[in-house]
């Protein structure tokens, strides 16, 4: 006995290649300045992303933002790989993203730590960067 009619002529395997729905409010300087797509939105979507502390403001999801609070005052050895794995995990979360690479690690000479780095999105790459 089948599930669905076989009137209802549907397949688990029929479907339409996924589409990404980039479209949004490109925002400068605080204000709004036109609607964009493709990568313009994918970098303003990563930088919304990283500077969102995780688990800060009950109306992101919890897995939405980066946890970066936690890394202050810890040694720069343990920081940087932290930073590698946060930022991978954080950006994750985005099916539109396919890589984050080449990341690069300077000292500010006042104890902060500024990391740059390569985001590979579905529309093309882009360098991002966060600081502690």
């Amino acid at each position: 006995m089948a599930t669905l009619p076989e009137s209802a002529e549907y397949s688990l395997y029929q479907g339409s290649p996924l589409a990404y729905v980039t479209e949004t409010f490109l925002i400068k300087d605080g204000r709004i300045v036109r609607v964009e797509g493709g990568l313009e939105a994918m970098k303003q979507a990563v930088s919304i992303i990283l500077q969102t502390e995780r688990f800060g403001y009950q109306i992101y999801s919890s897995d939405f933002g980066i946890e970066l609070r936690g890394l202050i005052g810890k040694p720069e050895e343990y920081v940087t790989s932290m930073i590698k794995r946060r930022v991978a995990e954080a950006l994750k979360v985005d099916k539109r993203i396919r890589s984050v690479k080449n990341y690069t690690f300077h000292t500010d000479g006042k104890g902060g730590l500024h990391c740059v780095f390569d985001v590979n999105t579905v529309y093309g790459s882009f360098q991002a960067e966060v600081g502690i």
